[in-house]
């Protein structure tokens, strides 16, 4: 995204403690929002950033099969993509969900911004993903979007809410930064991945410890005034997906 184009979507008090950094990253000041699962879940993925394209194409593969791609695929053909369209992707990780975009989208007239709180995960997709998508990548938490109201025409969230410290203050967020009429996605996986793959995992299975995911607790932050709220579960129950309209 042009700088321009950023600033005027970033909220003034916001950018004054921000900076760009060699790898072109947006670093935002978000040390109040590092404590509890968020504390925990980005140290996690800032040391797999490294691997994390070889585990999630093993882990991947061993929690959707063959289908990991149409998977994705399936999941971002959800979005009202559009040309020309400021685009906020929250919990942008390594950017590996990308590709997926569908094919009759320029990506490169898209004002694409994506968000993370582990700066690893954002070095990797830079170092992937930043030059082909014209992306603007921005180190920050979900729970405090450094954006102006109804700022974007796209907002969506795939993988992680499951772990946030503050479920229902990032819902809350996306929605207010959304442009009136926007349809969100928020998608994640379910407990049968949690305790069929990463409890099992000898990597990872000690950040998953004595925790579940209870999707209908997250559903409760779904504000009742939205329009034409969906669940869905996908691919035998291993995703959740919510849609609705601001």
């Amino acid at each position: 995204m042009k700088t321009k184009l950023l600033m005027s979507k970033i909220k003034s008090n916001e950018f004054s403690n921000s900076y760009f950094d060699k790898h072109g990253i947006l670093i935002t000041d978000y040390d109040h929002w590092v404590k509890g699962q968020n504390k925990k879940y980005m140290k996690m993925y800032n040391w797999m950033s490294y691997g994390m394209n070889f585990m999630e194409k093993t882990m991947g593969f061993f929690a959707y099969g063959k289908s990991i791609a149409r998977a994705r695929k399936n999941l971002l053909s959800k979005i009202e993509w559009k040309n020309n369209s400021s685009v906020l992707y929250v919990s942008i990780g390594n950017g590996m969900s990308l590709p997926y975009i569908p094919k009759d989208i320029d990506v490169k007239t898209l004002g694409f911004v994506g968000l993370d709180i582990s700066y690893g995960m954002l070095k990797q997709a830079a170092k992937k993903y930043q030059n082909e998508f014209d992306l603007t990548l921005i180190n920050a938490s979900a729970e405090e979007l450094p954006f102006k109201d109804n700022s974007f025409d796209i907002v969506f969230h795939i993988g992680g809410i499951n772990f946030f410290y503050d479920k229902g203050s990032a819902i809350k967020e996306m929605i207010r930064v959304a442009k009136p009429n926007t349809k969100i996605l928020i998608a994640d996986e379910t407990d049968t991945v949690l305790k069929n793959q990463y409890k099992r995992n000898i990597f990872i299975k000690k950040y998953f410890k004595n925790v579940d995911i209870d999707i209908k607790k997250i559903e409760k932050h779904i504000p009742s005034n939205v329009k034409e709220y969906q669940l869905e579960y996908l691919w035998d129950n291993r995703f959740y997906c919510m849609t609705f309209r601001k």
